[in-house]
Formats: C-alpha cells, sequence, structure tokens
C-alpha cells in the first residue's frame, strides 16, 4: 500500500506534472499483517495528459535476514536494494527496468512490473512482480 502526499487528485486521476512520494512496507501480501519483507521507497510524477501514466523511480529495500511466520523459503535470507524506474499505467502494467543493486541483488538486471490491485482510494494497494537476473 502506498499512502501519497495530499495534492488536487481525484479518486481515479492526478492532473499532469503532480509529484507523490512513496515510502511504505513491502508485504508478502496486500494484508498489511502479512510477513514483512522490506521497504519501497521513492517518488512518482504524472506522465500524461489523462492522469494515468507516472513516471517512476523507486528503491526497493529487502530485509528477510531475521524471516517472520510467513515468508516464503525462497525469500529468506535477503538483505540489499533493487533499483526501478520507468512509466506505471495505472490500468494497463508494463515491465519496468531494474537498474541495479546492493547486497543480495548486487549488479541485478531483470524488470518489474506494477501492477495495480487497489488505485480508487488515496491508500492505492500495487502488486510487485520482479523477474531478476543476478550475474554469476
Amino acid at each position: 500500500m502506498a499512502e501519497h502526499a495530499p495534492g488536487p487528485i481525484t479518486q481515479t486521476a492526478a492532473p499532469y506534472g503532480s509529484i507523490f512520494c512513496v515510502n511504505d512496507h513491502m508485504t508478502v501480501t496486500k494484508d498489511p499483517e502479512s510477513a514483512l519483507l522490506g521497504h519501497v521507497t521513492g517518488l512518482s510524477t504524472t506522465a500524461s495528459f489523462d492522469g494515468v501514466t507516472y513516471f517512476c523511480t523507486f528503491t526497493v529495500a529487502f530485509n528477510t535476514t531475521k524471516p517472520q511466520h510467513g515468508t516464503p523459503a525462497h525469500l529468506s535470507g535477503l538483505e540489499g536494494t533493487i533499483n526501478i524506474f520507468g512509466l506505471v499505467n495505472v490500468i494497463t502494467p508494463k515491465p519496468h527496468a531494474i537498474s541495479g543493486g546492493t547486497g543480495s541483488f548486487l549488479m541485478a538486471q531483470g524488470t518489474a512490473t506494477i501492477v495495480p490491485i487497489d488505485v480508487r482510494t488515496f491508500k492505492q494497494v500495487y502488486r510487485l512482480d520482479l523477474d531478476v537476473y543476478l550475474p554469476s
């Protein structure tokens, strides 16, 4: 779930050039009480006049070195960041470039797709699908 800074926004679109800040928990499921995987921080700016396309730059910080109950086994023991940037359309999800990372994700490449789950309120919920390749 991402809480946006207040501004002149409607429930379906924001005026061109609106800036939003994201600083939120990343959990295994959309339930905020599910296992915590890390945090997502970043900025997005409305990049279309219809208000449904945003230019985004995010850092996804994983910290599962002390996994909680409910953390999938393949996500346990991760520590580091993944950097993501690109255009997000709140109607049609498209992949974004992963532009590197740190720690467990040092020199990561791949794609991240931000899928809108609930964008009808100011507390929007997105699913983050990662396809990460690490150098061997």
